[in-house]
């Protein structure tokens, strides 16, 4: 049985205990306040960085250098490795992917850089599947269709409170023709090939939940859903959202967490998002 590690990066806002239990490394990107630099889930955490959005600070990201997925592509080696799959959020959003393929050419040990063509937690299910699979002591062979079979399933929901963050950003993507709609109209987006795209808006968070959920029920196919549920400093809301989940679809599996500040940066504080494939 090959000793098979994965690795992703701060992008995908896999829960720390779950990236632990399952020997998943995470490379973070760097933050920047102005002229302050720290590192996501490093030197910032996630209420320091909500507090500071909320208080007006703007933040911008940048991708880990080739050198720090080096680094941790040969500790891994060091460690017994014999390969190494490395999932990374879309390559349309984040040159994160990039860092890690020239990162992949300088070391010995086979690595196999996966672009997810999604984010937040869309990248982190591949990378905990591709985990679980290494566990279980499947090939390499078998992960890497698994997860590229995860990948062009994958379905990705989400409402932002305000387009701002996206636009200030460069990450709007197809989402521009929303810009410039109504006081209190909120955006109904998704990814679409790995880039931002609009869906709809609904007048307020109520309607735009509501219309989240409808299209849940309309994608899910009535079979069994890993689903993850993201959000952005609105936990009240999202415990809401899982439980009308559970009621409307079959769900296999279901993981929450806080959408982190490198994908928090992009979309703003107030962000909910629904990720699923079929289990």
């Amino acid at each position: 049985m090959a000793d098979i590690r994965v690795v992703t990066d701060s992008g995908a806002d896999i829960p720390n205990e779950m990236a632990r239990e399952l020997g998943i490394r995470t490379v973070p990107l760097t933050i920047h306040f102005g002229d302050e630099e720290r590192h996501d889930g490093v030197d910032l955490s996630v209420e320091e960085f909500y507090r500071r959005l909320r208080a007006g600070e703007m933040s911008r990201t940048t991708q880990p250098a080739p050198a720090d997925f080096e680094a941790v592509y040969r500790a891994l080696a060091h460690e017994g490795a014999e390969a190494i799959i490395s999932c990374h959020m879309s390559s349309k959003l984040s040159g994160t992917f990039q860092s890690a393929a020239l990162a992949a050419q300088a070391v010995d040990v086979p690595v196999h850089v996966v672009d997810t063509r999604s984010a937040s937690l869309g990248s982190g299910l591949v990378a905990i599947e591709a985990a679980r699979l290494a566990r279980e002591g499947a090939d390499l062979e078998v992960i890497l269709a698994r997860i590229n079979s995860i990948i062009t399933q994958q379905r990705v929901l989400f409402m932002v409170d305000t387009l701002e963050y996206l636009q200030r950003n460069g990450r709007i993507g197809k989402a521009q023709a929303f810009v410039g709609g109504l006081l209190n109209v909120k955006p109904i987006l998704t990814l679409e090939d790995g880039v931002v795209a609009p869906l709809e808006r609904a007048r307020g968070r109520a309607k735009a939940i509501a219309r989240l959920m409808e299209r849940l029920g309309e994608t899910a196919g009535g079979v069994p859903l890993r689903v993850a549920l993201v959000h952005a400093d609105a936990a009240e809301e999202a415990a809401a959202v899982a439980e009308q989940v559970r009621s409307r679809v079959r769900v296999a599996e279901m993981i929450t967490n806080l959408l982190g500040p490198t994908i928090g940066t992009h979309t703003g504080p107030g962000t909910l998002g629904i990720v699923y494939y079929p289990a």
